[in-house]
């Protein structure tokens, strides 16, 4: 298990999930020795309205977790995410163990804790739980992106209520490439400036494209989602946004 994570909410059906997984150990997946999936949840007591847990149930459902760690060591598995949505909360692991041996471990979690645990346990040698369960997709790694920024916000002190000019960059390699993205986006937004950026990686020709509004994630996420994928379909990269920090 690596030492960065990631963690984003997404829709999955008709209700909201949280996903952390392992974003470090994407390259090392092919070659670990563990080619069954694990996956153990645990059923929400007392889920709120959207399916999550609050109060003093984070406590217990990491007092499980610390223990599933604690019983599938090292040269047993590796754990590589949760997902917390519709009144359950997911372990994610891969593992050399058995069946037999997943559901056993699962029984005694649920009479030590006092949680019904449910567990699956499938042959993956594709790694298919992680990629197509756990991580995100381009719109969800803007979610994260998001969240990066408005967190960064709040360890400077702001409340993220105050409406104010956010900036967003986007880079393409030639000038008609920007000029779909502006005649796609330009009047959505309060300002448009153009620039000419020869030492960028990205591209030269730059679009900044500016818009008032507030920094939380949700607020945001319409905008940024809006810009990552017109600056793809236009052949550019959206580098994301940037605006002041606004203490109470």
């Amino acid at each position: 298990m690596s030492d960065h994570w990631e963690t984003f909410p997404c829709q999955m059906g008709d209700h909201v999930a949280w996903i952390s997984y392992d974003h470090g150990i994407r390259f090392e997946l092919e070659g670990i020795p563990f080619n069954n999936s694990a996956r153990f949840a645990a059923v929400l007591k007392q889920p709120d309205e959207r399916g999550l847990p609050s109060g003093e149930e984070f406590a217990r459902l990491n007092a499980i977790e610390d223990q599933l760690l604690e019983e599938i060591s090292e040269k047993d598995g590796i754990q590589v995410g949760r997902v917390t949505t519709n009144g359950k909360r997911h372990f994610f692991f891969f593992t050399s163990l058995p069946e037999n041996v997943i559901a056993a471990m699962a029984e005694k979690l649920a009479k030590q804790h006092g949680y019904e645990i449910l567990f699956a346990h499938e042959h993956d040698p594709e790694r298919s739980v992680y990629w197509n369960q756990l991580f995100p997709t381009e719109e969800d790694w803007q979610v994260i992106q998001d969240l990066r920024v408005q967190n960064a916000l709040c360890k400077e002190g702001d409340a993220l209520a105050t409406p104010r000019p956010i900036e967003h960059w986007a880079y393409f390699k030639t000038v008609g490439e920007r000029e779909r993205f502006v005649a796609l986006l330009g009047n959505r937004f309060e300002g448009c400036d153009l620039y000419e950026s020869p030492d960028s990686e990205r591209g030269i020709y730059t679009a900044k494209l500016v818009h008032t509004g507030l920094p939380d994630y949700r607020s945001m996420n319409p905008f940024t989602t809006l810009l990552n994928r017109s600056a793809r379909e236009c052949g550019g990269d959206y580098d994301g946004w940037e605006t002041q920090v606004c203490r109470a």
